[in-house]
């Protein structure tokens, strides 16, 4: 291999930074497809980093023996350890709502938690994960690796993009779980409904979190001192169109704030899935969604 000369490869970094920004001043687009986030890589500012082996005796835990992330790594989920750990009662509340519905973690059968962040609620699965493989993913590699340091075994993890791909073959989950993602999901969200069907079982839940009207009734008034509240009447138009709507976007990316109309939602998802019940305020102002997979007709 021919290593050339630092001068030479200065002047050709040189001149296609220039080209670069050349063609960003002249398309803009192509300037916001370069800089859209795909994921977020670990330590994205170095060209090496190493990866520890941890120190779990000196590591705070939760009541399953589990290492608790710094706070960097909490996602805004509380001020302290106690907050941070209320994952415990949204767990609670999801397997209630879906045992409603039918299902029993109990039984084989895998399961995905569909942007796990560290941890926070995958946690609280440790007495089901012997038959079963429980996995996360996240588009964060900070939080996914250190959740492959620390939480597996008994779980597993991996990064993915908000390209709506999952590294799973096809009917591999019985159960998955997205606790407030869809809220964050804007253009590709049936993409990614569409990602969720073809992963999960012929006996699949889906249980997930998403804003609707009546989050919007509630940030209004119980939580009207909320940074979301506030967040949402900086956008025009909120105010005036927040009462006809099928989906609102604030923001854009994976930063956007979702909300969606639930007959709106029914519609869209009816080809694939089928509404088991929807739970209003079961993940603090958000409503919970527990779907089914529709047997396909051949």
């Amino acid at each position: 291999m021919i290593l050339l000369p630092n001068s030479i490869r200065k002047w050709f970094k040189n001149k296609i930074a220039g080209i670069v920004k050349e063609v960003n001043n002249k398309n803009p687009d192509f300037y916001f497809l370069k800089s859209s986030k795909l994921y977020y890589p670990y330590k994205f500012t170095s060209d090496f980093y190493i990866v520890n082996k941890n120190n779990t005796e000196t590591t705070l835990k939760c009541e399953y023996d589990l290492p608790v992330p710094h706070k960097d790594l909490w996602l805004g989920y509380g001020d302290n350890i106690e907050e941070y750990l209320n994952g415990k009662l949204q767990i609670e509340e999801m397997l209630k709502i879906a045992a409603k519905g039918g299902y029993n973690p109990e039984n084989p059968g895998n399961i995905l938690d569909f942007g796990c962040g560290a941890g926070r609620m995958i946690r609280w699965l440790k007495p089901y994960a012997n038959n079963k493989e429980i996995w996360g993913v996240d588009i964060s590699s900070e939080h996914i690796i250190w959740a492959n340091n620390n939480l597996n075994p008994p779980f597993n993890f991996a990064v993915n993009t908000i390209v709506p791909h999952l590294p799973f073959r096809d009917n591999y989950f019985d159960f998955i779980y997205a606790g407030s993602v869809f809220t964050h999901i804007d253009d590709l969200a049936d993409s990614w409904f569409m990602e969720l069907d073809r992963i999960s079982s012929e006996k699949a839940y889906l249980y997930l979190t998403v804003q609707d009207r009546h989050t919007i009734d509630l940030l209004d008034t119980q939580y009207k001192d909320k940074w979301l509240s506030r967040y949402m009447k900086t956008f025009p138009k909120y105010e005036s169109e927040k009462e006809n709507f099928n989906v609102i976007v604030g923001g854009r990316g994976p930063d956007s704030q979702v909300f969606y109309d639930i007959d709106y939602l029914k519609k869209v998802l009816s080809n694939i899935f089928e509404f088991v019940s929807v739970n209003q305020e079961a993940y603090g102002y958000q409503t919970a969604l527990l779907l089914r997979k529709k047997s396909k007709k051949i």
